[in-house]
């Protein structure tokens, strides 16, 4: 909740909604259908899609005790819950993840809770929650209906742990959960990972995929129903695959995994035959739900097709009866079996069409890890360690005599600044593109130093160049799961991180992707996280007082956060000036709130960029550090505190060292992180340093009748100053 609170003030808005969107019963319908299977008759009213409070008043009233849901119930049946209580057995009342159940209820709950702010609905998500970690067994895996063992059927342990793994990714239907849950849910996961790993059946000395179940102890593909034998399982394999497979920035064991199981279903792949469906006589249908018989038929043409279970040591596909006997013919499984089980199946397919991409982009990523801090600590706080030398220490350093070094210690004390980070050739690299309309849009990495080499956005116009630049710096907003993404509209991501940039752009930038905005307007542009943002970030989950924790962890070994940021847009100002197509004269930088403060510091620091826009940051000391302002908090601020700074420069003294070249300041009068008054004074000092170099007709300043917000109106008035300063 305080990260919440936090991001509303950061963006000036008194209250927000996200998208009216409707929550999807897309999980639900395995359940529904089981539940019609033995209720033919159904003369009852049901709730609309778009009900779903009602609905989800319904999961409410059905949840157990123990925060689970019982299974096969219709979900939008307009009943009494005690009627359709009376019409199961005691066993079917219990909570079961079986047929896709529990996770999904408790997501749909969560996404009305985003919906509608009832904490009804946050409170039984929150006990379903629970109950996914108190049942999840000391072996990292869940049971499903059938037997206890580990189980992967139904989607029961991948299902948990795409919820747990969406949670982890910064999912907007979860903001409301505190650090402890978020550590749990975590710590659940990569047990769930750790346990699918070690499952992971070894076939003389290779890895294959996985069974439907596996035994406790053991660990190895075990029984569930007379029918379903230990064996090798193509579908639930391509499930765990799947999961895997979304992990951001997996390990090696994780990409390990994934090549072996899609290299066993490729060898695994059956050509040559089709199922096909064939009529029957009436007398001879066992199963109404399935009027039909199938059959197998030969077809050269056909395409490869997957059996569901594979022998543990010979790969040799097979069947069974509900006596438990094995076959190898699907003619030889009796008729009931024959038609009411999936034998056969096509969904290997689509992993093995998506793997090529994936693995395209892993081993482009393998050069960076997509995090780069750990328990609070950056990555490379080793390399960091060996450059304390401690040279101006009593008995290292060459002054000898203890009152002249003591003289010079306070000296070097009260003017130290923290060293940059060693550079680097920048080598980069494009992991994958996107054409869009006027411009592509690249994923690239690049090293920003020695120790950092980071993901970016590089959006490119059609045409021959060379290009003005706009070097974007995201904002801080208590909001750390994103960030270039903040500025660039995101591809290829999850749908999780999609939503969660869209959600932002919304919030905070009237709905507008500023990179793209500029990109059609024919500049180059490139986006970088900074550090602690987006896949720059924390390893375990995003946590808001981490980034207190980093900036004293840097400030112990020498070093500031806010600096090292300064160092970071340094250099990558520089990498963008760099590149062939574009003009080295016309390159700027823009940037939103802590954007802001990064585009004044970038432009006073380096000559690489030539014109600036800071939308929503520039104060004096004095307007800033009081008891009401956000600023006296610690938190947000740590990240553009540059130690001692002030004892020689306030915020627009510093800025002015950027001058005579183009600055366009511009900051809302509803704005309650920036007092107007302190504002208007530090307008009145930036005016004069440039009034006193002549060059007053490139300082533009303006205020707008709005709260901390990038409008698209002031989006506009950015382009425009570019467009004029830059003659584009």
């Amino acid at each position: 909740m305080k990260n919440q609170l936090l991001c509303l003030l950061i963006c000036g808005l008194a209250s927000f909604a996200h998208a009216q969107d409707i929550p999807s019963l897309k999980s639900m319908d395995d359940g529904i259908h089981h539940w019609n299977l033995g209720h033919p008759v159904r003369n009852y009213a049901r709730y609309a899609p778009e009900q779903y409070k009602e609905i989800a008043n319904n999961f409410i009233a059905y949840q157990n005790q123990d925060g689970g849901w019982p299974k096969n119930i219709d979900w939008l049946a307009i009943l009494p819950p005690d009627s359709v209580y009376s019409t199961l057995s005691d066993r079917y009342k219990r909570s079961t993840l079986d047929n896709r159940n529990t996770y999904s209820q408790i997501d749909y709950l969560a996404h009305v809770y985003t919906l509608t702010r009832q904490a009804r609905y946050k409170d039984a998500a929150l006990k379903g929650l629970s109950y996914l970690l108190k049942t999840q067994k000391k072996n990292g895996g869940w049971r499903g209906w059938d037997v206890d063992a580990i189980t992967y059927n139904d989607e029961v342990t991948t299902g948990v742990l795409e919820l747990f793994l969406r949670i982890n990714e910064g999912d907007i239907h979860y903001t409301w959960l505190d650090d402890t849950m978020r550590k749990k849910i975590h710590q659940a996961f990569w047990k769930g990972i750790d346990m699918i790993l070690h499952t992971q059946y070894v076939q003389n000395g290779t890895k294959t995929v996985w069974g439907q179940q596996h035994d406790n102890k053991t660990l190895l593909p075990t029984h569930a129903r007379s029918f379903e034998l230990p064996s090798l399982v193509s579908s639930e394999s391509c499930s765990i695959l799947r999961l895997l497979m979304h992990i951001p920035h997996p390990t090696p064991p994780v990409i390990d995994a994934v090549k072996a199981g899609i290299s066993w279903l490729e060898k695994s792949a059956i050509q040559g035959i089709r199922i096909e469906k064939v009529p029957i006589d009436k007398t001879q249908i066992t199963n109404a739900e399935y009027p039909y018989d199938r059959i197998v038929v030969e077809d050269a043409k056909a395409p490869r097709i997957w059996a569901r279970f594979y022998e543990l040591d010979t790969n040799r596909p097979f069947m069974a009866n509900r006596n438990g006997k094995k076959v190898y013919q699907l003619k030889d499984v009796a008729p009931e079996r024959r038609v009411g089980y999936a034998w056969y199946t096509y969904v290997p397919e689509a992993i093995l069409q998506a793997y090529p991409v994936w693995i395209k982009k892993i081993e482009a990523e393998q050069a960076y890890t997509g995090y780069e801090t750990i328990n609070d600590m950056p990555i490379f706080y080793q390399e960091l360690k060996q450059t304390l030398t401690y040279p101006l220490a009593w008995g290292n350093a060459p002054e000898k005599d203890f009152s002249r070094w003591r003289e010079q210690a306070r000296r070097k004390l009260l003017e130290c600044m923290q060293p940059a980070p060693p550079e680097s050739a920048f080598d980069m690299k494009v992991i994958e593109s996107e054409q869009r309309e006027g411009y592509t849009a690249q994923k690239i990495v690049f090293n920003i130093s020695k120790w950092s080499r980071v993901p970016a956005y590089l959006l490119v116009p059609e045409g021959k160049g060379p290009f003005p630049a706009i070097l974007l710096l995201h904002d801080h907003g208590a909001h750390f799961t994103i960030g270039k993404e903040k500025m660039v509209r995101p591809f290829h991501v999850s749908e999780v991180v999609q939503a969660d940039a869209d959600d932002w752009v919304t919030r905070c930038y009237d709905g507008q992707y500023v990179g793209d905005y500029l990109a059609q307007h024919g500049y180059i542009v490139l986006a970088v996280d900074a550090l602690f943002w987006g896949e720059r970030g924390r390893k375990e989950y995003p946590r808001y007082d981490s980034q207190q924790a980093l900036s004293a962890n840097l400030l112990q070994m020498g070093m500031s956060w806010g600096a090292l940021i300064t160092w970071d847009d340094i250099r990558s100002a520089e990498f963008l000036s760099s590149l062939p197509n574009v003009d080295k004269e016309k390159v700027g930088t823009m940037g939103f709130s802590m954007g802001a403060h990064r585009a004044w510091m970038t432009m006073a620091a380096t000559d690489a960029v030539k014109a600036g826009a800071a939308v929503c940051w520039m104060n004096t000391t004095d307007s800033l550090m009081t008891l009401t302002n956000n600023q006296n908090k610690g938190g947000s601020a740590y990240a553009m505190i540059i130690p001692n700074l002030r004892r020689y420069m306030d915020y627009p003294h510093v800025a002015s060292i950027a001058c005579p070249k183009p600055m366009l300041f511009t900051n809302g009068l509803k704005d309650k992180l920036f007092p107007v008054d302190g504002v208007k004074s530090a307008y009145e000092i930036l005016h004069k340093v440039w009034e006193s170099q002549g060059a007053d007709k490139h300082l533009h300043t303006q205020l707008y009748d709005l709260p901390h917000f990038c409008s698209k109106e002031i989006q506009q008035a950015v382009l425009e100053f570019f467009n004029k300063e830059f003659n584009h």
